[in-house]
């Protein structure tokens, strides 16, 4: 057996004899008949590498959803350059994209998250632009929410992403409703 791989497999089994996911007899009968007759304190991996990978993809998920926080943020606050601010999140918004068309953002789990961001950061690029641009046209903020909406429910279909049909459809109901109810 390939050294690395028989490494790792120790290492989770000690995890499991350390967490006390299997019990205590289990797991040395496992590390020695992994060890295969070697010292098994020479197999030195305190974590498991599964816990270490869920900490480093909990680390970029935090890490780029600071960056949206900071940039959508942003756009609210410096007022004095719209173009500029509107240009930054759409580079971030069209790089989240891009990192979700990688194999390994799949895999790990991030692309929904990355979804979710760049979802929001589209809807808050739609509410800048009516702020700056069309300030006071109401039914243009209508309808610019209503294409958010209409986005959000093409998306859920498409990707079959329950959360994003829901939402948007949520969003083109409470529309509407608003609609009905103000005229």
């Amino acid at each position: 057996m390939n050294p690395q791989r028989k490494r790792m497999i120790i290492s989770e089994i000690k995890y499991w004899k350390q967490n006390k996911l299997l019990p205590e007899h289990y797991c040395d009968f496992l590390i020695t008949l992994y060890a295969q007759g070697q010292d098994e304190k020479e197999v030195k991996a305190t974590e498991a590498i599964l816990v270490k990978e869920k900490k480093k993809l909990e680390r970029k998920i935090v890490l780029m959803t600071i960056l949206a926080i900071i940039v959508s943020g942003g756009m609210f606050v410096f007022t004095q350059y719209p173009g500029w601010t509107l240009t930054l999140t759409a580079v971030v918004l069209f790089s989240f994209l891009l990192l979700t068309m990688r194999k390994s953002m799949i895999q790990m789990g991030i692309a929904p998250i990355l979804y979710i961001l760049a979802s929001l950061m589209l809807l808050l690029m739609s509410l800048k632009l009516w702020v700056v641009f069309f300030d006071g046209h109401t039914m243009l903020l209508i309808g610019l929410l209503m294409l958010n909406c209409a986005l959000w429910l093409f998306a859920g279909r498409m990707l079959k992403l329950q959360y994003f049909t829901i939402s948007g459809a949520a969003g083109l109901l409470l529309i509407i409703v608003f609609l009905l109810v103000s005229f």
